[in-house]
């Protein structure tokens, strides 16, 4: 049942990753060159979120092949308990590393999505709005209660570094380079979704040249 539900999370995850994506790709030639500094702030706190809610399957499909390889074998690098200590750690820099650019992006996408459902008052914009303020509620509420945690495991993590431990330094090395190369990812395949989108659509300024063309 929890891997049904984590299934979900992350295909949702997934989903409104594209869906951003999608939506700041099609407006951003349009932001970019005719919107305000908070419609610019707006869009590009989109793909922050695009490019953290992309990066957490591909940590955790890293995570778990890396610690399953480091775990097996007649003498494996990491003891199963060491395996669940590493995991922990990975997951909670993850975490800290993310948490704040997502509650500070969330206020603006928030801020602008109430803003929009104000002015429509329809249906779409009034959900988007609730889903929005709901994520945002979501994400502090747990950022109070997991941050603590979070920090706590971190800090384990690097306690003692500075001895010469080198089965401890290669455990430090392996989780920061597995949260680097999930972010990194996560912000690629963003950036390279909204730059596809923007290709595709025709700015309200290419739509005026092509009708004076015409």
């Amino acid at each position: 049942m929890d891997a049904i539900l984590i299934v979900l999370v992350l295909a949702l995850n997934v989903i409104i990753s594209l869906w951003n994506c999608y939506a700041v790709g099609t407006a951003w030639k349009d932001v970019m060159a005719l919107g305000s500094k908070f419609e610019k702030l707006v869009a590009w706190s989109a793909l922050v979120q695009s490019g953290v809610g992309f990066s957490m399957p591909i940590l955790i499909a890293l995570t778990y092949v890396t610690i399953s390889v480091l775990t097996v074998g007649e003498k494996p690098t990491l003891t199963p308990a060491e395996g669940q200590q590493v995991l922990q750690s990975i997951f909670s820099l993850w975490y800290v590393a993310v948490i704040f650019p997502v509650i500070g992006t969330g206020f603006a996408i928030t801020a602008h999505s109430l803003y929009i459902a104000y002015q429509r008052r329809d249906f779409r914009s009034i959900a988007i709005a609730g889903w929005n303020s709901f994520a945002q509620i979501h994400n502090t509420l747990s950022a109070i209660n997991n941050l603590g945690g979070a920090f706590k495991n971190v800090g384990a993590l690097f306690d003692g570094i500075g001895r010469s431990d080198d089965a401890r330094v290669k455990i430090v090395a392996i989780v920061i380079i597995l949260v680097i190369i999930a972010l990194a990812s996560g912000f690629m395949i963003a950036f390279a979704l909204v730059r596809y989108f923007a290709n595709k659509t025709q700015s309200r300024l290419e739509q005026y040249a092509a009708q004076l063309r015409a």
